[in-house]
Protein backbone atom coordinates (compact mmCIF):
# COMPACT_ATOMS: atom_id res chain seq x y z
CA UNK A 1 0.00 0.00 0.00
CA UNK A 2 1.33 3.02 -0.73
CA UNK A 3 1.86 6.17 1.40
CA UNK A 4 1.70 4.02 4.63
CA UNK A 5 2.51 5.61 8.32
CA UNK A 6 6.25 5.99 8.68
CA UNK A 7 8.30 7.34 11.50
CA UNK A 8 11.89 6.01 10.60
CA UNK A 9 14.90 8.04 13.04
CA UNK A 10 17.69 9.00 11.01
CA UNK A 11 20.06 6.04 13.17
CA UNK A 12 17.18 3.64 12.19
CA UNK A 13 17.63 4.12 8.58
CA UNK A 14 21.46 3.84 8.98
CA UNK A 15 20.82 0.58 10.80
CA UNK A 16 19.13 -0.48 8.10
CA UNK A 17 21.84 0.38 5.18
CA UNK A 18 24.50 -1.20 7.43
CA UNK A 19 22.42 -4.23 7.48
CA UNK A 20 21.59 -4.47 4.06
CA UNK A 21 25.48 -3.87 2.82
CA UNK A 22 26.53 -6.20 -0.01
CA UNK A 23 22.89 -7.88 0.40
CA UNK A 24 19.85 -8.21 -1.97
CA UNK A 25 18.03 -6.33 0.81
CA UNK A 26 20.43 -3.11 -0.27
CA UNK A 27 18.01 -1.86 -2.87
CA UNK A 28 14.57 -2.49 -0.77
CA UNK A 29 16.22 0.04 1.66
CA UNK A 30 17.13 2.30 -0.80
CA UNK A 31 13.55 2.32 -2.40
CA UNK A 32 12.59 3.31 1.57
CA UNK A 33 14.90 5.68 2.22
CA UNK A 34 14.12 7.34 -1.26
CA UNK A 35 10.02 7.32 -0.01
CA UNK A 36 10.92 8.81 2.88
CA UNK A 37 12.88 11.55 1.02
CA UNK A 38 9.95 12.52 -1.28
CA UNK A 39 7.02 12.85 1.15
CA UNK A 40 6.07 14.85 3.57
CA UNK A 41 4.41 15.57 7.13
CA UNK A 42 0.86 17.57 7.55
CA UNK A 43 -0.95 17.86 10.86
CA UNK A 44 -4.56 17.22 10.06
CA UNK A 45 -7.64 18.35 11.93
CA UNK A 46 -7.75 15.60 14.64
CA UNK A 47 -4.13 16.56 15.30
CA UNK A 48 -2.07 13.66 13.80
CA UNK A 49 0.78 13.98 12.12
CA UNK A 50 0.30 12.01 8.75
CA UNK A 51 2.82 11.53 6.29
CA UNK A 52 2.04 12.15 2.82
CA UNK A 53 3.62 11.08 -0.80
CA UNK A 54 4.99 13.82 -3.02
CA UNK A 55 3.67 12.22 -5.85
CA UNK A 56 -0.18 11.92 -5.71
CA UNK A 57 -1.89 9.99 -8.31
CA UNK A 58 -4.69 8.80 -6.04
CA UNK A 59 -7.09 10.26 -3.75
CA UNK A 60 -10.41 9.56 -2.28
CA UNK A 61 -12.79 10.96 -0.08
CA UNK A 62 -15.26 9.47 2.31
CA UNK A 63 -18.16 10.98 4.24
CA UNK A 64 -16.41 14.83 4.06
CA UNK A 65 -18.70 15.00 1.39
CA UNK A 66 -17.99 18.55 0.15
CA UNK A 67 -14.22 18.04 0.38
CA UNK A 68 -13.81 16.65 -3.34
CA UNK A 69 -14.64 20.35 -4.52
CA UNK A 70 -11.61 21.25 -2.40
CA UNK A 71 -9.34 19.69 -3.81
CA UNK A 72 -10.55 21.00 -7.54
CA UNK A 73 -10.21 24.34 -6.35
CA UNK A 74 -6.92 24.10 -4.33
CA UNK A 75 -5.18 22.16 -7.50
CA UNK A 76 -7.52 23.13 -10.40
CA UNK A 77 -7.62 19.11 -10.95
CA UNK A 78 -10.22 16.06 -10.19
CA UNK A 79 -8.08 13.86 -12.44
CA UNK A 80 -6.38 12.22 -8.88
CA UNK A 81 -9.94 11.80 -7.39
CA UNK A 82 -10.81 7.40 -7.68
CA UNK A 83 -13.37 7.86 -5.51
CA UNK A 84 -16.43 9.66 -3.62
CA UNK A 85 -19.44 9.19 -1.41
CA UNK A 86 -22.28 8.45 -3.31
CA UNK A 87 -23.80 11.51 -1.96
CA UNK A 88 -20.73 13.64 -3.19
CA UNK A 89 -21.20 11.51 -6.53
CA UNK A 90 -24.60 12.88 -6.75
CA UNK A 91 -23.86 16.87 -6.36
CA UNK A 92 -20.96 16.33 -8.63
CA UNK A 93 -23.36 14.71 -11.49
CA UNK A 94 -25.74 17.74 -11.37
CA UNK A 95 -22.57 20.53 -10.85
CA UNK A 96 -21.25 22.81 -13.04
CA UNK A 97 -17.80 20.50 -12.10
CA UNK A 98 -18.49 17.96 -14.39
CA UNK A 99 -18.26 20.26 -17.02
CA UNK A 100 -14.95 21.72 -16.23
CA UNK A 101 -13.17 18.39 -15.37
CA UNK A 102 -15.41 15.50 -16.49
CA UNK A 103 -13.19 13.57 -14.74
CA UNK A 104 -15.00 13.52 -11.38
CA UNK A 105 -17.45 11.57 -12.79
CA UNK A 106 -14.54 8.85 -13.40
CA UNK A 107 -14.69 8.61 -9.18
CA UNK A 108 -15.82 5.33 -7.64
CA UNK A 109 -18.46 5.00 -5.33
CA UNK A 110 -18.43 1.46 -4.20
CA UNK A 111 -16.43 1.48 -1.55
CA UNK A 112 -18.97 2.93 0.72
CA UNK A 113 -21.69 0.45 1.96
CA UNK A 114 -24.93 1.36 3.94
CA UNK A 115 -22.96 4.30 4.90
CA UNK A 116 -20.07 2.31 5.44
CA UNK A 117 -16.47 1.74 4.05
CA UNK A 118 -15.61 -1.16 2.42
CA UNK A 119 -12.11 -1.46 3.22
CA UNK A 120 -11.55 -4.02 0.77
CA UNK A 121 -12.69 -2.16 -2.14
CA UNK A 122 -11.42 0.65 -0.82
CA UNK A 123 -7.74 -0.78 -1.29
CA UNK A 124 -8.77 -1.83 -4.74
CA UNK A 125 -8.41 2.06 -5.33
CA UNK A 126 -5.32 1.90 -4.31
CA UNK A 127 -4.95 5.48 -2.31
CA UNK A 128 -2.15 7.21 -1.92
CA UNK A 129 -4.19 9.25 0.63
CA UNK A 130 -8.04 8.85 2.20
CA UNK A 131 -9.85 11.90 3.56
CA UNK A 132 -12.54 11.24 5.58
CA UNK A 133 -14.60 12.91 7.92
CA UNK A 134 -13.04 13.78 11.97
CA UNK A 135 -15.83 12.65 14.22
CA UNK A 136 -15.84 9.05 12.39
CA UNK A 137 -12.78 8.44 14.98
CA UNK A 138 -13.34 4.58 14.78
CA UNK A 139 -13.20 4.14 10.74
CA UNK A 140 -10.15 6.51 10.58
CA UNK A 141 -8.41 4.39 13.15
CA UNK A 142 -9.62 0.93 11.37
CA UNK A 143 -7.85 2.89 8.06
CA UNK A 144 -4.87 3.21 9.78
CA UNK A 145 -4.37 0.17 11.19
CA UNK A 146 -4.41 -1.15 7.42
CA UNK A 147 -2.26 0.90 6.43
CA UNK A 148 -4.16 3.70 4.57
CA UNK A 149 -3.16 6.84 4.81
CA UNK A 150 -6.00 8.85 5.98
CA UNK A 151 -6.32 12.22 6.52
CA UNK A 152 -9.30 13.56 8.72
CA UNK A 153 -11.17 16.78 8.41
CA UNK A 154 -13.28 18.80 10.70
CA UNK A 155 -16.84 20.04 10.01
CA UNK A 156 -17.47 21.24 13.11
CA UNK A 157 -16.11 24.50 14.02
CA UNK A 158 -17.36 27.22 17.09
CA UNK A 159 -16.54 29.96 14.68
CA UNK A 160 -19.32 31.86 13.27
CA UNK A 161 -17.53 32.44 10.46
CA UNK A 162 -19.15 30.63 7.44
CA UNK A 163 -15.44 30.50 5.88
CA UNK A 164 -13.65 28.99 8.61
CA UNK A 165 -14.10 25.73 7.78
CA UNK A 166 -13.17 26.14 3.39
CA UNK A 167 -10.43 28.46 4.47
CA UNK A 168 -9.25 25.69 6.79
CA UNK A 169 -9.50 22.88 3.92
CA UNK A 170 -7.74 24.95 1.49
CA UNK A 171 -4.80 25.52 3.77
CA UNK A 172 -4.40 21.79 4.70
CA UNK A 173 -5.03 20.77 1.03
CA UNK A 174 -2.04 22.94 0.08
CA UNK A 175 0.49 21.15 2.45
CA UNK A 176 -0.94 18.13 1.20
CA UNK A 177 -0.59 19.01 -2.25
CA UNK A 178 2.15 21.80 -2.71
CA UNK A 179 -0.53 24.01 -4.21
CA UNK A 180 -0.79 27.23 -1.95
CA UNK A 181 -1.24 30.03 -4.95
CA UNK A 182 -5.22 29.27 -5.70
CA UNK A 183 -6.29 28.48 -1.54
CA UNK A 184 -4.35 31.57 -0.84
CA UNK A 185 -6.38 33.54 -3.38
CA UNK A 186 -9.59 32.06 -3.25
CA UNK A 187 -9.07 32.64 1.23
CA UNK A 188 -8.64 36.65 0.10
CA UNK A 189 -11.67 36.92 -2.21
CA UNK A 190 -14.02 35.49 0.18
CA UNK A 191 -12.53 37.74 2.90
CA UNK A 192 -12.65 41.04 0.70
CA UNK A 193 -16.23 40.12 0.24
CA UNK A 194 -17.00 39.68 3.92
CA UNK A 195 -15.67 43.13 4.40
CA UNK A 196 -17.54 44.48 1.45
CA UNK A 197 -21.08 43.35 2.89
CA UNK A 198 -19.98 44.26 6.79
CA UNK A 199 -19.46 47.78 5.26
CA UNK A 200 -22.21 48.16 3.30
CA UNK A 201 -24.71 46.44 6.37
CA UNK A 202 -22.84 49.09 8.96
CA UNK A 203 -23.99 51.87 6.68
CA UNK A 204 -27.37 51.03 5.84
CA UNK A 205 -27.32 51.21 9.86
CA UNK A 206 -30.32 48.57 9.55
CA UNK A 207 -32.29 48.57 13.15
CA UNK A 208 -32.47 44.62 14.91
CA UNK A 209 -36.32 44.60 14.29
CA UNK A 210 -35.50 45.33 9.95
CA UNK A 211 -33.41 42.46 9.87
CA UNK A 212 -34.92 39.84 8.21
CA UNK A 213 -36.00 36.66 10.11
CA UNK A 214 -35.29 33.52 7.79
CA UNK A 215 -35.84 29.97 8.18
CA UNK A 216 -33.49 27.09 6.54
CA UNK A 217 -35.47 24.12 5.19
CA UNK A 218 -32.79 21.10 5.56
CA UNK A 219 -34.81 18.25 4.70
CA UNK A 220 -38.19 17.79 3.70
CA UNK A 221 -40.82 15.26 2.57
CA UNK A 222 -44.80 14.29 3.55
CA UNK A 223 -43.38 12.94 6.66
CA UNK A 224 -40.11 15.53 7.47
CA UNK A 225 -39.58 18.70 8.00
CA UNK A 226 -36.53 19.55 9.35
CA UNK A 227 -34.52 23.05 10.11
CA UNK A 228 -31.24 24.06 11.17
CA UNK A 229 -29.99 26.05 14.22
CA UNK A 230 -27.18 27.06 15.95
CA UNK A 231 -23.83 25.94 15.19
CA UNK A 232 -24.99 25.13 11.99
CA UNK A 233 -23.89 26.37 8.01
CA UNK A 234 -27.24 28.45 7.58
CA UNK A 235 -26.44 30.22 11.17
CA UNK A 236 -23.42 30.88 10.39
CA UNK A 237 -23.95 32.32 6.66
CA UNK A 238 -26.70 34.66 8.57
CA UNK A 239 -24.40 35.67 10.66
CA UNK A 240 -22.17 37.21 7.75
CA UNK A 241 -25.40 38.94 5.98
CA UNK A 242 -27.16 40.21 8.69
CA UNK A 243 -30.58 37.90 8.99
CA UNK A 244 -32.18 36.65 12.02
CA UNK A 245 -31.97 32.76 12.30
CA UNK A 246 -35.44 32.30 13.70
CA UNK A 247 -34.57 27.95 14.54
CA UNK A 248 -31.73 29.40 16.48
CA UNK A 249 -33.76 31.76 18.12
CA UNK A 250 -36.63 28.96 19.33
CA UNK A 251 -33.52 27.28 20.83
CA UNK A 252 -33.22 24.64 18.06
CA UNK A 253 -29.46 23.58 17.98
CA UNK A 254 -27.77 21.47 15.49
CA UNK A 255 -30.81 19.82 12.75
CA UNK A 256 -34.07 19.12 14.30
CA UNK A 257 -37.79 18.23 12.98
CA UNK A 258 -40.26 20.55 13.46
CA UNK A 259 -43.77 21.16 12.53
CA UNK A 260 -45.66 23.40 10.80
CA UNK A 261 -47.22 25.08 14.68
CA UNK A 262 -43.87 25.56 15.45
CA UNK A 263 -43.11 27.24 11.45
CA UNK A 264 -46.32 29.52 11.93
CA UNK A 265 -44.77 30.42 15.55
CA UNK A 266 -41.62 31.81 14.16
CA UNK A 267 -43.05 32.83 11.28
CA UNK A 268 -40.18 33.98 8.98
CA UNK A 269 -39.35 36.47 6.66
CA UNK A 270 -37.45 34.72 4.01
CA UNK A 271 -37.16 30.78 3.37
CA UNK A 272 -33.84 28.66 2.07
CA UNK A 273 -34.17 25.39 0.97
CA UNK A 274 -31.22 23.51 1.04
CA UNK A 275 -29.78 21.21 -1.65
CA UNK A 276 -30.35 17.75 0.66
CA UNK A 277 -34.08 17.95 0.19
CA UNK A 278 -35.61 17.55 -3.14
CA UNK A 279 -38.45 20.27 -2.08
CA UNK A 280 -38.29 23.46 -4.70
CA UNK A 281 -39.76 26.39 -4.02
CA UNK A 282 -43.07 26.21 -5.92
CA UNK A 283 -43.87 23.19 -3.80
CA UNK A 284 -44.19 25.42 -0.90
CA UNK A 285 -45.69 28.05 -2.96
CA UNK A 286 -48.18 25.37 -4.08
CA UNK A 287 -48.84 23.46 -1.23
CA UNK A 288 -48.30 20.26 -2.52
CA UNK A 289 -47.67 18.53 0.36
CA UNK A 290 -50.69 16.90 2.51
CA UNK A 291 -50.86 17.88 6.06
CA UNK A 292 -48.52 21.07 5.37
CA UNK A 293 -50.47 24.14 4.91
CA UNK A 294 -47.22 26.93 3.52
CA UNK A 295 -49.69 29.44 2.73
CA UNK A 296 -50.12 30.75 6.33
CA UNK A 297 -46.05 31.69 6.33
CA UNK A 298 -45.14 34.98 6.09
CA UNK A 299 -42.68 34.13 3.49
CA UNK A 300 -44.73 31.97 1.20
CA UNK A 301 -47.12 34.81 1.07
CA UNK A 302 -44.55 37.28 0.03
CA UNK A 303 -43.12 34.92 -2.46
CA UNK A 304 -39.82 34.91 -0.57
CA UNK A 305 -38.78 31.14 -0.59
CA UNK A 306 -35.62 30.31 -2.26
CA UNK A 307 -33.33 27.30 -2.96
CA UNK A 308 -29.64 26.85 -2.37
CA UNK A 309 -27.36 27.42 -5.32
CA UNK A 310 -25.61 24.54 -6.42
CA UNK A 311 -22.04 25.08 -8.66
CA UNK A 312 -18.96 23.61 -8.05
CA UNK A 313 -20.67 22.19 -5.12
CA UNK A 314 -23.56 22.69 -3.10
CA UNK A 315 -23.35 26.34 -2.03
CA UNK A 316 -25.28 25.67 1.83
CA UNK A 317 -21.99 23.75 2.87
CA UNK A 318 -18.50 24.51 2.86
CA UNK A 319 -17.51 24.99 -1.18
CA UNK A 320 -15.23 26.96 -3.76
CA UNK A 321 -17.95 28.75 -4.25
CA UNK A 322 -18.59 30.14 -1.26
CA UNK A 323 -16.96 33.55 -1.72
CA UNK A 324 -19.93 34.02 -4.10
CA UNK A 325 -22.48 32.41 -1.52
CA UNK A 326 -21.61 35.46 0.71
CA UNK A 327 -23.30 38.38 -1.96
CA UNK A 328 -26.08 35.89 -2.77
CA UNK A 329 -27.63 35.88 0.53
CA UNK A 330 -26.72 39.35 1.44
CA UNK A 331 -28.46 40.36 -1.55
CA UNK A 332 -31.53 37.96 -0.84
CA UNK A 333 -31.42 39.56 2.74
CA UNK A 334 -31.12 42.99 1.40
CA UNK A 335 -31.81 43.67 -1.69
CA UNK A 336 -32.50 47.40 -0.94
CA UNK A 337 -29.16 47.21 0.16
CA UNK A 338 -27.02 44.92 -2.14
CA UNK A 339 -26.93 45.44 -6.06
CA UNK A 340 -24.88 42.56 -6.98
CA UNK A 341 -25.35 41.22 -10.87
CA UNK A 342 -24.87 37.42 -9.47
CA UNK A 343 -25.34 36.15 -13.07
CA UNK A 344 -22.47 38.33 -14.20
CA UNK A 345 -20.66 37.50 -10.50
CA UNK A 346 -20.49 34.21 -10.91
CA UNK A 347 -19.39 34.40 -14.66
CA UNK A 348 -16.27 36.16 -13.37
CA UNK A 349 -15.13 34.53 -10.88
CA UNK A 350 -15.47 31.18 -12.71
CA UNK A 351 -13.51 32.35 -15.13
CA UNK A 352 -10.71 34.03 -13.02
CA UNK A 353 -10.45 31.03 -10.99
CA UNK A 354 -11.53 27.80 -12.83
CA UNK A 355 -10.60 29.22 -16.05
CA UNK A 356 -14.02 28.64 -17.59
CA UNK A 357 -16.66 30.71 -19.76
CA UNK A 358 -19.97 29.87 -18.40
CA UNK A 359 -23.14 29.85 -20.97
CA UNK A 360 -26.20 31.71 -19.84
CA UNK A 361 -27.85 28.49 -19.55
CA UNK A 362 -25.03 27.08 -16.99
CA UNK A 363 -25.55 30.22 -14.43
CA UNK A 364 -29.54 29.66 -14.73
CA UNK A 365 -28.73 26.08 -13.28
CA UNK A 366 -26.74 26.94 -10.46
CA UNK A 367 -29.12 29.27 -9.23
CA UNK A 368 -32.01 26.40 -9.64
CA UNK A 369 -30.33 23.30 -9.29
CA UNK A 370 -32.50 20.23 -10.16
CA UNK A 371 -34.07 17.63 -7.52
CA UNK A 372 -32.32 15.52 -9.11
CA UNK A 373 -29.07 16.58 -7.50
CA UNK A 374 -30.75 15.75 -3.68
CA UNK A 375 -31.07 12.31 -4.16
CA UNK A 376 -28.16 9.72 -3.50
Amino acid sequence: MKGKYKFLTAAAMSALLLAACGSDEETTVSKELELTQESKMVIDELNREVEIPAQLDSVVMGSVLPYFSTWFIATNSTEEIKGIHPNSYNAAAFSILKDISPTILDAKTNFIENGEVNVEQLLALDPDVYFEIANQEKTVKKLEETGITTVALDTATTSLNPLDTINRWLKLTGEVTGTTERPAQIIAEGEANQKEINDKLAEAAIKEEDKPRVFFLQYHSDGEISTAGTGMHGNRWLNSTGGIDVAAEAGIEGIKQVNMEQIYEMNPDIIYITNFTETQPQDLMDNTFKGQDWSKVKAVQDGKVYKMPLGIYRWYPPSGDAPLMLKWMAQHNYPEVFDYDMNAEVKDYYKRYYNYDLSDEQVTGIFNPSSEAAKY
